[in-house]
This record gives C-alpha cells, sequence and structure tokens, in this order.
C-alpha cells in the first residue's frame, strides 16, 4: 500500500526534475552559434593579413589533431580504457584514403568517405578481443596493432609502402575555381567542418544517456552492470565511435598535406596527443581542445630548439602532471570561477565533466 493510500489527507510530495542528472536536455545554442560565426568569418580577417597563412595552416593542424584527443580522452577519460591505438587508427584513415587516391585514382572527395569506415572496421577488430582485457593487457595489445602497422606500412606491398617512405603524391582536394589563389580558406573550411561535426558529436555522447553509462562503467563496472548496462556492448560502441572521427581526421590529414608519412608512428607523435589530453584535462569535455591548441602553439614557439623540443615537451608534462593532475584547464577554470564568486570555481565540472552525474547512493535510489 502507498503512502497516499495510507493516508488519504496527504497530498503525495511534489517530485522535482534534477537538472544535472539530465544533461541533455541543455543544448547552448547561442553559445553554438556565436562560435560557428567567429570561426566563419575568421579566415577571411586573416586572409588580409601577411602572416595569415601561417595561422590558417597552425588552425588546419588543431582542428585535426583536437579531433583526436578528443576521441582518445572520449576513451580513455570518460570509458576508463587504456586503448594506444589511437594513432594508428589515424594512420588507417589516411592510409585508406590515400591508396584509393593514388593506386586506384578515386577522387578525393569520394576516397576519404571511406577513411572513417576503415578506420572504424580496423578498430572493431582490434576491440573484440582488447575489450574482454583488463589494464596493462590493453595497453600491451594496442601498442603492438599500432607496431604491427608501422611494420606493415614500411615493409608491405608498393601501394602501401611506397619504399617505406610512406605515400608522398596524394591527390589534394579539388576545389575547381573556388577560392582563388588561396585554396588554403577552403582547406580552412573543411577543417572547421570536421572540428565542428566530430566536436559536436563527441559533446552529445558525454551528455547523454549512453555517456551516463560509459562514465558509470568507469567508475563501478560491477555496479553498473547490476544496473543493466553491457559493459562490453558500450565500450565496443565507443570504440568504433571514437574511431570514424579519428579516421576521417587522417583522410582529412593526407589530403592538406598531400601525404602520408611512416614518421606518423613514432613514439614521440604518440606522446604527443597524450600530453593534449593530460596537460588539457584528463577527462573533460574542453581539456582536449584546449591542450591541442596549447601544444600545438608550443610546438611552434620551441621549433627552434630542434631535437630539445620533445624534452621540454615532457618535462612540461611531468611538471603540470605533478603540480595539476587535472590538467590546466581545470585549474583556469576554477580560478575564473572563484574570481567570477561561483560556489565550487567549476571544480566539479572541470573533474569530472558537466555530463558525469555522480551515482546514486542506496538512500536516493527509487524503491
Amino acid at each position: 500500500m502507498t503512502t497516499s493510500a495510507a493516508h488519504p489527507g496527504l497530498a503525495p510530495a511534489a517530485r522535482t526534475l534534477d537538472e544535472a542528472a539530465a544533461p541533455w536536455r541543455r543544448t547552448p545554442w547561442l553559445g553554438l552559434l556565436f562560435a560557428l560565426v567567429v570561426g566563419l568569418l575568421l579566415p577571411l580577417v586573416l586572409a588580409r593579413l601577411s602572416f595569415g597563412n601561417y595561422i590558417l595552416h597552425l588552425m588546419m593542424l588543431f582542428f585535426v589533431w583536437s579531433v583526436v584527443a578528443q576521441c582518445w580522452n572520449l576513451i580513455m577519460g570518460y570509458g576508463g580504457i587504456y586503448s594506444f591505438a589511437q594513432v594508428a587508427l589515424l594512420a588507417v584513415g589516411g592510409w585508406t584514403t590515400a591508396v584509393l587516391a593514388t593506386s586506384f585514382h578515386w577522387n578525393p572527395w569520394l576516397s576519404i568517405a571511406l577513411a572513417p569506415i576503415g578506420a572504424t572496421l580496423a578498430a572493431l577488430f582490434v576491440g573484440l578481443p582488447t575489450l574482454r582485457l583488463r589494464g596493462a593487457y590493453v595497453v600491451l595489445l594496442t601498442l603492438a596493432f599500432h607496431e604491427l602497422l608501422r611494420t606493415y606500412t614500411i615493409s608491405g606491398p608498393p601501394m602501401i609502402s611506397a619504399g617505406g617512405y610512406g605515400l608522398t603524391s596524394v591527390p589534394k582536394f579539388d576545389f575547381g575555381d573556388l577560392g582563388g589563389p588561396n585554396k588554403l580558406v577552403l582547406f580552412y573550411y573543411v577543417g572547421l567542418a570536421l572540428f565542428a561535426v566530430a566536436t559536436y558529436a563527441v559533446w552529445r555522447i558525454i551528455r547523454s544517456p549512453f555517456g551516463v553509462a560509459v562514465v558509470a562503467l568507469r567508475d563501478s563496472e560491477t555496479y553498473a552492470v547490476s544496473r543493466g548496462i553491457d559493459q562490453f556492448r558500450v565500450r565496443l560502441f565507443l570504440f568504433g565511435f571514437s574511431a570514424f572521427f579519428t579516421g576521417l581526421a587522417g583522410g582529412v590529414m593526407t589530403h592538406y598535406l598531400g601525404s602520408i608519412s611512416t614518421s606518423i608512428f613514432e613514439f614521440g607523435q604518440l606522446i604527443n596527443v597524450l600530453a593534449m589530453i593530460v596537460i588539457g584535462g584528463w577527462a573533460s569535455f574542453e581539456g582536449p581542445i584546449f591542450g591541442a591548441a596549447l601544444l600545438i602553439g608550443l610546438n611552434e614557439w620551441l621549433r627552434d630548439l630542434g631535437d630539445f623540443r620533445v624534452l621540454v615537451l615532457g618535462l612540461t608534462l611531468a611538471v603540470i602532471s605533478v603540480f595539476a593532475p587535472q590538467g590546466v584547464y581545470p585549474v583556469l577554470r576554477r580560478r575564473l570561477g572563484r574570481l567570477l564568486g561561483s560556489d565550487d570555481g567549476g571544480a566539479g565540472a572541470a573533474a569530472t565533466g558537466p555530463a558525469d552525474p555522480p551515482l546514486a547512493t542506496p538512500s536516493q535510489r527509487q524503491p
């Protein structure tokens, strides 16, 4: 017998909606529109400056690597899956479209459509055995995939290896008569479209019931499974989703540069992307974006140091890991929140992301 039936004179308690428990209901359309307008107008301003093309090139690098960092953070930060196959999946996407465009003479606009498909299939191939493992075994198996793919691109068939140096004559996107002599502006818009779509897709995944399930599996797998979450299917989908946009980023990068080299498999490149996540903010939505912008700018600033640049980046990563383990962005967000007079300075949102509501305690669960 319910409370209202036992005591007819008592009105049922009003139920209030906890907005924090359903973050997917809130979409900042005004902020998204403002960011889109700024992104569309930026190249028109930069094209009039003497150093505009240099900034547009850095923006293209930012678009590509921030997408890769966001997808990797989605797997490791939110999903708790310590996969190191992300750069290899980027290479799969790049090589897929490059082979189709060079050896089979496909139009780049058509061949790039298979880049995310190839990367997704490769991720599912790796994920099927990997996601049944835990801890260090996942790291070892994904690193093995990375190394096997590197070896294959060096010593594989000529249409793939091209003598071990990668594919150096990949056709770029054909824009026809659009854009005039400065095609870099049009490449910028392609990169902006990639970044906008991938970032919004990642944001929707994080702020959705599926994202809550992902975080629940990361924080307490036993409890999440007991509530009916299929951990293998959820993580396999997350693996494939991340690979899709990573492969697409690899395809865009390949047709922008006109080549794809085996140097992409270097350990320093893997650490560079990992540093974007750690320095920016582990398991936060904005962190990898901030980290990608910071690392790309820092890379250019330290370019004159040559090989010592990697040493400086490594020391920077070590210092931030010790003194700001949550990353730079969460620290800045807390400081800004305190200056603006908020209650917690955004500390909670920065630590776990706004879409990570805490799991209900036994006393909070409905009977």
